[in-house]
């Protein structure tokens, strides 16, 4: 014995060794038959481990474990002795895995609508997922439905697998998708208070086979759509008074009709295709027998209010709208209880409960209405935080919440916030799921997360075009509207082209010194050449003489530089008044010696010429300019894609007087912008207005860069930019050189001049139909209407000479068709939302119905003078017209 001991020490091996193993002991836990899952994954869920007591209700659940995962199709237990106990091995049978999915026959739902509502019902069938029977039989279940839902009633799908070695399968949805069956005849049975007309109007999902219907699919019968059809029914009748209206089970046939093949040989059928009157074919409609009950009409009987401590009986019924006598009315009551639920949570009651209790009178035929109102708390903001800002400080969005720590939650506030927050531009849509509100469990507190998604601080603009008055230009513009994540805007904006260039540059502090003062400046230079003989001769002016005629000598640059202060409060939640300050250097310059002897001769007549638009002179001038301003924005949604809600911006801009400068005028503008949800908030229909008029005073007149010229993608498009203007038709006498005698003589000369209108009107609507995404492919119909006018022709007056030698004053005279009436532009866009730049790329695909499209002779030469508007144009751009 002593001597076994020594031995088994010497070699390091304990004495227990030599014992017999333990038959309730776990020596080891081994897994078997695993291919894809790894052994330590399936060891961590079990809770059999090494050197445990043997225990078989443990592994009887373990097994139940493993089972539960979904993973395997069995598992077993082994058990063998080993040195010291038991080797326990779990036997798995793993289940295939997917490799492939298909669908044969699938034709009315594609592949992608499939998976989408697939994972909608949280069934996943994908490739590498594992396959569950289960799951397989959910999803021919799904399908079947979608296919019906399109009107395949009788379609049948049927699941096929083939193996595929060692462990996966390719599944197969073998689809037999049958006729489709179409609605032929709605009949309405028991009407009549309301036509059939009437009911069939209040049907939105399902409507009789027509030509429209064939590309709405609503006349293909589902179960579930004539549901929800008979819903809207019952609530028509409710919204009348009806309250007792039944609608019964409706009855659905189908019968047999012969119809004509048509040309070409798919939908849509007649009258779209080609009917074939020789070639017939049979096919089932579904007749469809709506009766209805409609029984009495019920009025608004008493209301009575329990339970409420907050605000007294008269307040609710106010709110509710409920009058006695009037007929009842089923969707005014439930906004009645929207409106309330807000009345309560703008005071903190966000538990606030009521309970309706109706009482119908069946000989007064009124309704009575009984009110129980659950308070609940009233509950305070404990704390609110942000996360997802990663650039924009925590005080840039605090200080857009007007509901604060420590005071009442007012949800009303609260909602005010959101749209607030979402008309700075900085995030992504903010919607009401983003806020998680957190009640307190013991006390009445709340803790509000809100949840933001940044959005690209930086908007990149484009701009490019040809225009009569303006020429080639290309222009771009950058904008960032959050810099270094403090909320403010640094804007360049850079515009080149033959005839004119701009420059600017802007900086806004939204908060100045953390009040809510917006400040901010902003610096501009431009550069503009009229050049009329390059226009209408293709001739270089840089040096033409005088004496080749009027229509040559109107060639002068004018170079402005400048800059404006400005400054706006709020008021009012949506309200801000605002003052801006600006001054303007301009100066004017001939480019060719006719140009500058004919604006010499001007200067020297001291006439008001609406030719040269500036009051005579030819010089520098000098513009101060004050500008106070009201707006007002509710719009909701994203600045760059509002989604409803409206705008008004009303500016009065005073120029010169005491302000100093040489020119003096005044410019009133009104800017009004409407966003109106539609289907069901899919579609936006979005309208702007947006009209000004400038007017001088003191005996100066407005200069000619500051008239109006429309024309362009952000007013009437379609039409070439500052190309829409009154023009005037000048004739004029000057003295010439004869070249045959070589003495002076009077001859007449013909010419016309884009003079800009004094007032602007132009009203956009456009119908916005998101096609991917909220605004990231939309298609937008749009119609342009407008003008520039001139309306006080007094301010556009000259002297001139007549054959005696006298001075006459001649107002101007009009071409006709440009001083009166309206260019319109209507036709289509494609709007792309760029997420580097931030801003919209449009496709404009125009038509012009009322353009300016003829040929007018001068009067005193007869020279002819062609204007020719383009009736169809095609251009792009980046930005939004409005």
């Amino acid at each position: 014995m002593v001597l076994s001991v020594l031995l088994a020490l010497l070699v390091g091996v304990g004495p227990q060794t030599l014992q017999t193993p333990d038959p309730n002991r776990v020596e080891d836990v081994r897994i078997s038959g695993n291919r894809r899952i790894p052994s330590d994954t399936i060891k961590y869920n079990l809770q059999t481990k090494t050197n445990d007591r043997l225990n078989p209700v443990v592994i009887a659940r373990d097994v139940k474990t493993l089972m539960a995962q979904g993973y395997f199709d069995d598992v077993r237990v082994d058990a063998e002795p080993g040195k010291t106990g038991q080797i326990v091995t779990f036997v798995v049978k793993e289940k295939p895995t997917i490799r492939s999915v298909k669908y044969d026959g699938l034709k009315s739902v594609t592949n992608s609508e499939v998976l989408d509502k697939l994972k909608e019902k949280k069934v996943s069938i994908s490739q590498e997922s594992v396959y569950d029977p289960t799951k397989i039989k959910k999803a021919e279940t799904i399908i079947k439905s979608m296919l019906a839902e399109k009107g395949h009633q009788d379609a049948t799908v049927e699941a096929t697998t083939e193996s595929i070695p060692p462990n996966s399968i390719a599944l197969t949805f073998k689809v037999d998708e049958g006729p489709k069956v179409r609605i032929e005849k709605i009949n309405i049975e028991g009407n009549k208070v309301f036509s059939d007309r009437q009911v069939k109007k209040a049907m939105k999902l399902i409507k009789e086979a027509g030509p429209l219907t064939a590309f709405t699919s609503k006349d293909t019968y589902y179960d579930l759509k004539l549901a929800d059809d008979l819903t809207r029914i019952r609530i028509l009748y409710a919204d009348n008074g009806y309250v007792r209206a039944n609608v019964l089970d409706p009855v659905i046939e189908t019968r047999k009709k012969t119809v004509f093949r048509t040309l070409p040989f798919i939908r849509p059928p007649f009258p779209w295709g080609i009917p074939l009157p020789f070639w017939k074919k049979t096919i089932d409609r579904f007749y469809i027998t709506i009766k209805i009950e409609e029984n009495d009409q019920y009025k608004v009987g008493d209301i009575k209010v329990t339970g409420s401590k907050e605000f007294n009986e008269n307040v609710i019924k106010a709110v509710l709208g409920q009058v006695p006598g009037q007929v009842y009315n089923d969707s005014a009551l439930r906004k009645g209880f929207e409106n309330l639920k807000k009345l309560y949570g703008s005071r903190g009651y966000i538990n606030f409960t009521p309970v309706p209790v109706f009482d119908d009178d069946e000989t007064k035929k009124v309704r009575n209405l009984n009110i129980s109102i659950d308070e609940d708390r009233q509950f305070y903001v404990n704390r609110i935080t942000f996360s997802g800002n990663t650039t924009t400080r925590d005080k840039v969005i605090r200080r857009e919440v007007m509901v604060e720590e420590g005071q009442i939650f007012n949800s009303a506030l609260w909602d005010v916030s959101v749209q607030r927050l979402n008309q700075l531009g900085y995030f992504d849509e903010i919607k009401t799921e983003d806020a998680e509100v957190k009640p307190h469990p013991t006390e009445p507190q709340v803790d509000i997360n809100l949840k933001v998604k940044e959005r690209g601080r930086n908007s990149i603009g484009f701009s490019g075009g040809v225009s009569g008055i303006g020429g080639s230009f290309m222009g771009m513009n950058y904008e960032t509207n959050n810099f270094l994540g403090f909320g403010e805007t640094l804007a360049v904006s850079l515009q080149g082209g033959t005839r004119q260039s701009q420059y600017q540059f802007s900086f806004t502090e939204p908060y100045l010194m953390d009040r809510p003062i917006t400040t901010g400046f902003t610096v501009f230079s431009t550069n503009f050449k009229y050049d009329q003989a390059r226009e209408f001769f293709g001739l270089d002016p840089s040096k033409l003489p005088s004496g080749l005629g009027f229509e040559n000598r109107l060639n002068f640059e004018q170079k402005s530089k400048g800059f404006n202060l400005f400054t706006s409060y709020p008021f009012k939640i949506w309200n801000r008044l605002g003052l801006n300050f600006g001054w303007t250097n301009s100066q004017t310059s001939a480019i060719n010696p006719a140009t500058e002897e004919y604006f010499k001769g001007i200067k020297t007549q001291e006439s008001q010429s609406f030719i040269s638009g500036t009051g005579g002179s030819f010089s520098t001038f000098n513009a101060h300019k004050l500008i106070p301003s009201f707006s007002r924005n509710k719009t909701q949604g994203s600045p760059i894609f509002p989604v409803g809600g409206s705008s008004l911006s009303a500016t009065f801009e005073f120029t010169g007087g005491f302000l100093g400068g040489n020119v003096n005028y005044v410019r009133p503008t009104l800017d009004y912008r409407y966003f109106k949800p539609m289907n069901k908030g899919r579609n936006i229909l979005a309208v702007r207005f947006l009209g000004s008029h400038v007017q001088g005073f003191g005996g100066v007149s407005v200069p000619y860069y500051e008239r109006f010229f429309m024309g362009g993608d952000f007013d009437i498009r379609g039409f070439d930019f500052r190309s829409i203007s009154p023009i005037a038709f000048v004739t004029r006498n000057l003295s010439v050189t004869d070249p045959e005698t070589g003495n002076a003589v009077i001859r007449p000369f013909d010419d016309i001049v884009y003079v800009g209108g004094d007032t602007q009107g132009v009203l956009n609507i456009e119908y916005r139909i998101p096609i991917v995404g909220k605004g990231t492919f939309t298609l937008a119909p749009y119609f342009d209407i407008g003008n520039a006018w001139v309306l006080n022709k007094n301010q556009l007056t000259r002297q001139v000479l007549d054959n005696e030698g006298k001075i006459q004053i001649e107002t101007v005279k009009f071409l006709p068709g440009t001083n009166s009436g309206f260019r319109t532009s209507t036709g289509v866009e494609l709007q792309v939302m760029m997420p580097v730049i931030q801003a919209p790329f449009r496709l404009i695909f125009a038509f012009n119905p009322n353009r300016l499209d003829r040929t007018i002779f001068g009067g005193a030469t007869g020279a002819p003078f062609f204007f020719r508007e383009k009736g169809r144009d095609f251009k792009f751009t980046v930005g939004r017209t409005f």
